[in-house]
């Protein structure tokens, strides 16, 4: 019988301007809590972010919304940007925003793929999905060593 199980939901819109707004949501018994993060495309920096504390155990959670603005800035096209959110946010705030936040940014080549295949799809219905995504990742050298580079 499953004692614990959590949810980690991530929602990607594209906004008038090309910035991708993520909505992240982490849920389990204890814990609820969400973000709401700007990133400016194409350089993949978070230019805005807002967190909800939903549920937490202890008075100081609610005070790590505040250190959620140290990600303000970063790009998620550093090398080092997953250690630097689990530490600025993490270690300084909360880790289950840090761990929320990652997955978001973890999220951001998946979402301009799903963008650009609803876009050539809409405007050539009898495509390949399969080419459409091949040819994204051919014109993407950021994504060369990821996963969805992979055919």
């Amino acid at each position: 019988m499953i004692t614990f199980s959590r949810t980690l939901l991530v929602g990607v819109e594209s906004l008038k301007d090309g910035t991708l707004r993520f909505h992240g949501i982490l849920e389990d018994r204890i814990y609820a809590m969400e973000i709401e993060m700007d990133v400016k495309m194409p350089e993949a920096v978070i230019v805005r972010i807002q967190g909800w504390m939903k549920r937490y155990t202890t008075p100081v959670c609610p005070k790590a919304v505040d250190v959620l603005q140290k990600a303000v800035g970063v790009s998620l096209r550093d090398k080092g940007w997953i250690p630097k959110l689990k530490r600025e946010i993490g270690q300084k705030g909360c880790q289950h925003f840090a761990e929320l936040l990652v997955e978001c940014g973890r999220c951001l080549d998946s979402a301009r793929m799903a963008q650009a295949l609803e876009e050539t799809l809409k405007a050539q219905p009898t495509s390949s999905p399969f080419e459409i995504t091949q040819s994204w990742v051919n014109d993407h050298p950021e994504v060369k060593s990821s996963c969805i580079a992979r055919p």
